[in-house]
């Protein structure tokens, strides 16, 4: 195995660690900024597969990168399932307000009379200057 391969690993190791770290501090904004290089650094070492099973085919008892290998797939696991709760408490956050919006609001679709008020694509904000 070269040492691209053993970079790929260590980069995809480092930038897990520090999107774990970022959503586990509720830093989300860290999430889509390290998309693009995670999808990058996955793809390097999705193709490094074959070397790194000839490698470990030609010395079974590397217990070294086995345990790089054990310690990548522990975060890429912990990094799957943190996203999927993000994507799940957004969900239940846009069906919480949609709920609550059609409950009290009956979608802005009528006024304080009950009468239907007419559609305006934004909504109007006027200020109090009476002071």
């Amino acid at each position: 195995m070269t040492s691209t391969e053993h970079e790929a690993i260590a980069a995809l190791t480092r930038l897990l660690e520090h999107e774990i770290t970022a959503i586990r501090q509720g830093d989300l904004e860290q999430v889509p900024a390290l998309f693009a290089r995670k999808a990058e650094l996955s793809q390097a070492v999705e193709a490094a597969g074959p070397a790194i099973e000839a490698a470990l085919l030609a010395d079974p008892d590397d217990t070294a990168l086995r345990a790089r290998i054990a310690a990548l797939h522990d975060l890429i696991e912990t990094d799957r399932a943190l996203l999927e709760s993000i994507m799940q408490a957004t969900g239940t956050i846009i069906t919480e307000i949609a709920r609550i919006r059609d409950r009290h609001g009956l979608r802005g679709l009528y006024g304080e009379n009950g009468q239907p008020r007419p559609v305006q694509p934004l909504a109007v904000e006027r200020l109090d200057r009476s002071v």
